[in-house]
């Protein structure tokens, strides 16, 4: 059962809100979280402190106890990336290899394969070839850096941007697929 909020715990609220609202977005988005990804959070660290606001000691200023907040949602919102773009990888894996073996159901091509292949046309020559050698020979970043001339850190990098950019066109053309299909 909810607690009843009273008047004076809600005017406090909204003057901390008000007046910690920018400091707090502007935190968030200096722990590396994407500015599309930032007022999300924020809404979920006021209304953890909302939640949580008769446990702030006394002594302790509002944007601290936020920003403690804040932190441990962002380091959250990160293990949750990482989760996400390590089955990326695996799906994208598993796509490649299909391919690569030209094996298996035909109506997965026709849902999965066509739009990832529309998607790989898009790319550069060079994310092609970076997609290829993760991928389908399966090569780790430092390896890659060796074959192409580039450092493993813009390797992994660049790979991350170009998972970005397929999971997008993807996305996209996923849509474009089952409605037209």
């Amino acid at each position: 059962m909810e607690t009843p909020v009273d008047n004076a715990d809600m005017q406090r609220f909204e003057q901390i809100l008000h007046e910690t609202q920018d400091l707090v977005r502007a935190y968030i988005a200096g722990l590396g979280v994407f500015s599309s990804e930032v007022d999300d959070i924020a809404q979920q660290v006021y209304l953890a402190f909302h939640k949580g606001m008769g446990s702030v000691p006394a002594d302790v200023e509002p944007i601290r106890w936020l920003k403690g907040i804040a932190r441990r949602l962002c380091m959250n919102h990160f293990r949750r990336m990482k989760r996400d773009q390590a089955r990326q990888m695996e799906t994208m894996a598993e796509l490649m290899s299909e391919a690569e073996c030209g094996a298996g159901d035909e109506s997965f091509f026709a849902t999965a394969f066509t739009p990832l292949a529309k998607c790989m046309e898009g790319l550069t020559e060079k994310s092609r070839q970076l997609v290829t050698l993760r991928y389908q020979v399966n090569l780790e970043a430092p390896a890659i850096a060796a074959a192409v001339r580039m450092n493993a850190g813009a390797v992994r990098m660049t790979l991350l941007r170009i998972r970005e950019t397929l999971r997008d066109c993807l996305t996209q053309n996923m849509g474009e697929h089952v409605a037209h299909g």
